[in-house]
């Protein structure tokens, strides 16, 4: 049922007639002000990009009542303000009617291509509603007007619609600068106005006057009654002084602009089922670049919304019918300076995963009411065949945009732990390439080892009154449990080495000893068990602390046996597991192997931004761990995680460790100094030098091939250093715009995504992802990837930890 659903949606957006506005895109047309006064000109712009070459020169429609001829000699090549090499065609606008004017879309023809320009609406003013105002500067009084001008006094709540600011001036007072100005407003909202920089001229009071134009764009927030203005504009005029024999002097002058009132009326009932508040003129386009998939595959699509309105705050079109589809949040491109204008394109970024087998992408749906036919339209895309294939593997599907062409892997879970004993790097440590170079440095080594052995071996030799003390210990903890025979011995060992010390313990054992060894029946009897062992430990802690530190500390140990992580894991105690791996040893000397198995218990038990940080965490120790690089690509693909994508070449690249590359370079530099040197060491003819020459002709080779490995060698560091790389480990983190949960959404960064921190705000986090996407994300939803303190084990966090945790 719900297939025959979007087959007939697909019918019937191919059925709804063109809208308005073309699907082609737009060609600029600039106008310099779309208000004037009657029998003033105004200069339409008609500009294309600066390769352009015309095919043939646009027909202007004709509007009644209103003269547009061209301007000058036709196409003309200029540079824009941004230094950007433009082609225009310059065409003069006027009017001795008063009344509203629209001058219909421009067909353009150039390259090869048909373009339109958007359609553009103006008024003709009589000069007579004109109120004019009285200014001094200079000594003179001056009439001027100012007045903000709006196509409709009665929109549509939300409705996009340029207005104006027209100054008129005398011609005979001369300006240096036009100020910006600055306005009140209320129950609306608008762009900053800016002057022109083409001064107009207009006939006032049978007089010249400069038509000075600051346009904008606004659009109203509330039914009812709201208000632009007033304004203040600060000119700053160059007058003539009598009392400096005429000397220019700089003056300013305040003008004041009144304000202008709006009635905003509602929009009408009965909006269709979609409607997201989009309001003027607008065609969608959706382009897929990859149709042919396996179920569990993402589809990536750009959707493209072009017209006329409110497109800065447009959200994006939905598909019609979303059964049998993973849908994520879609992304916007930065809009720049043209979000000032009426017209423009807007483009999304769409992921979507299909659940089951589908036959196309459905149709895609934009809900707008129409101001100019007051009038809800739908538009829809056209429905994209696809071809998905049956997964191969059981159990969840992955999920999330392709990273690049490369084939990936049809995994449906991640691979279990490879070492299940895998301790501190200590146990494994592999044979570092670089081993090689330590042939050159020998001879440093030598004398090291000389001055050593001159200066420091004979410190670290062995005390002989430590070793005889020691002997004589062991000799008196094995004398026999005879009261005579024991303290003899105590005593002796107490005068040879702790005869200088004035302890209270020392003096009783000695006043034991001469009570018990000069008395016959007291020295013959058996010595008590508890006695023996209070007279050793005693004299223990005086005569050999560090033996009694030590078997304190192995008793200690002996008591921290922990349980096998391997086997909690096995049992499913994966929050037990994971701990027992990290506390197994310093984190600093925690291998690639125990790191990877940490990942793969914080993955079981929840929490895959967990997971994806210790499998980075892993391949920082150890950048070659395939395991790690093969889950971790697994998770980004299942939930779509932002991340670094490669070109294939790079994974070619890493396939041999970036220490091979920069050993090539070394290598060569090696034989060029070696091939150098055997020249003078040898006599014309010796057969060694042919070896150098060959030295020298494989060498530029051998740098050549190890410095594009090296500098291409895929390396995150170059996204941000590791100290700065922080990864979402939340299962979804809200990114804003400012550090507030109440602040407009930016993107939603899926578990597993890889940025850049950096500032901190409180408990927010300013951040970088590597799709050039920035905004504030709480601490609590991110972790660093090299931790600065012992990181905590890996916890069960909850769905949507971002808007709990703000």
């Amino acid at each position: 049922m719900n297939r025959l659903l979007s087959t007939l949606l697909a019918a019937m957006a191919l059925a709804i007639p063109a809208e308005t506005i073309s699907a082609a895109p737009f060609v600029d047309a600039n106008i310099s002000s779309r208000f004037i006064i009657r029998g003033e000109q105004a200069v339409l712009d008609l500009v294309m990009p600066g390769d352009a070459d015309l095919d043939a020169m646009p027909q202007i429609p004709e509007v009644e009542k209103l003269d547009v001829r061209p301007l000058g000699m036709g196409a003309q090549r200029r540079y824009s303000q941004g230094r950007r090499m433009e082609l225009v065609v310059p065409y003069v606008i006027s009017s001795y009617t008063a009344g509203n004017y629209t001058i219909p879309s421009i067909e353009v023809d150039f390259n090869g291509e048909k373009r339109r320009t958007p359609p553009i609406d103006l008024r003709v003013i009589d000069e007579k509603e004109l109120k004019m105002y009285k200014a001094s500067i200079g000594g003179r009084d001056v009439l001027y007007s100012a007045a903000f001008h709006a196509i409709k006094g009665t929109p549509f709540v939300g409705e996009k619609q340029p207005v104006e600011i027209k100054l008129y001036f005398p011609a005979d007072q001369q300006v240096e600068d036009w100020g910006i100005p600055e306005f009140e407003r209320d129950g609306l909202s608008t762009w900053r106005f800016q002057p022109q920089p083409r001064l107009g001229r207009a006939s006032l009071l049978a007089r010249n006057y400069y038509a000075v134009s600051y346009p904008s764009t606004m659009s109203t927030n509330r039914e009812g009654a709201s208000t632009l203005g007033a304004a203040t504009v600060r000119l700053q005029t160059i007058q003539r002084s009598p009392e400096n024999f005429g000397r220019a002097v700089y003056q300013p002058l305040t003008v004041n602009v009144p304000a202008i009132q709006f009635d905003s009326k509602p929009l009408p009932p009965g909006a269709p089922e979609g409607f997201e508040n989009a309001i003027g003129q607008f065609e969608i386009g959706v382009n897929v670049s990859e149709t042919n998939l396996r179920e569990g595959d993402p589809v990536s699509m750009d959707m493209t919304v072009t017209g006329i309105g409110n497109l800065d705050t447009m959200k994006p079109p939905a598909p019609l019918s979303a059964d049998g589809w993973k849908l994520y949040d879609a992304s916007a491109t930065e809009r720049g300076e043209e979000r000032r204008e009426m017209w423009g394109q807007v483009e999304y970024r769409q992921f979507m995963r299909p659940l089951r087998l589908q036959q196309s992408v459905p149709p895609f749906r934009l809900v707008y009411f129409d101001p100019a036919k007051e009038a809800y339209e739908t538009v829809l895309s056209e429905a994209i065949p696809l071809t998905v294939m049956p997964s191969t593997n059981a159990g969840p599907l992955a999920s999330a945009p392709q990273a690049a062409a490369i084939p990936i892997e049809e995994m449906t879970d991640i691979l279990s732990i490879v070492n299940p004993a895998a301790g501190l790097l200590g146990d494994r440590k592999p044979l570092p390439l670089w081993l090689w170079q330590i042939l050159p440095g020998l001879g440093v080594a030598a004398l090291l080892f000389v001055i050593f052995k001159q200066r420091l071996a004979p410190r670290m030799k062995k005390d002989p009154d430590e070793i005889a003390r020691r002997r004589e210990w062991r000799e008196l903890e094995r004398t026999p449990d005879q009261n005579g025979v024991f303290y003899r011995s105590v005593g002796h060992f107490v005068e040879r080495w702790l005869g200088d010390r004035q302890d209270p313990v020392i003096m009783e054992v000695l006043s034991k000893r001469d009570d018990v060894c000069f008395r016959q029946d007291r020295a013959e009897a058996k010595l008590e068990r508890g006695e023996r062992q209070r007279v050793l430990g005693a004299l223990r802690r005086l005569a050999l602390p560090l033996v009694a530190f030590f078997f304190a500390l192995s008793t200690l140990s002996g008591q921290a046996q922990q349980e096998d992580p391997a086997k909690l894991y096995s049992e499913g105690r994966y929050s037990e597991a994971a701990k027992g791996w990290l506390d197994s040893g310093p984190f600093e000397q925690l291998s690639a192997d125990t790191l990877f198995n940490i990942g793969n218990a914080a993955y079981r038990m929840g929490s895959p931004g967990e997971a994806a940080l210790y499998y980075r965490r892993a391949l920082a120790k150890d950048a070659q761990h395939p395991e790690a690089r093969q889950n971790l690509r697994f998770l980004e693909r299942k939930f779509g995680s932002i991340t670094i994508t490669r070109p294939d070449y790079q994974h070619m690249i890493s396939r041999l460790p970036l220490e091979f590359w920069k050993n090539c370079v070394w290598a060569s530099l090696w034989i060029i100094a070696i091939g150098i040197l055997i020249f003078p060491a040898t006599r014309p003819g010796a057969g060694v030098r042919l070896a150098s020459i060959i030295g020298f002709v494989v060498a530029p080779l051998l740098a050549g091939a190890g410095a594009l490995g090296w500098y291409y060698f895929p390396d995150d560091a170059r996204f941000a250093p590791a100290a700065q790389q922080v990864v979402v480990v939340a299962d979804t983190s809200v990114v804003r715009t400012d550090a507030a949960r109440s602040a407009p959404r930016v993107i939603d960064a899926p578990a597993g995504s890889l940025c850049r921190l950096l500032t901190t705000s409180g408990g927010w986090a300013y951040v970088a992802f590597t799709n050039e996407s920035r905004g504030w994300v709480p601490l609590v939803d991110i972790e660093h990837l090299v931790p600065e303190t012992k990181p905590a084990p890996p916890k069960l966090r909850p769905v949507q930890g971002s808007e709990g945790n703000a």
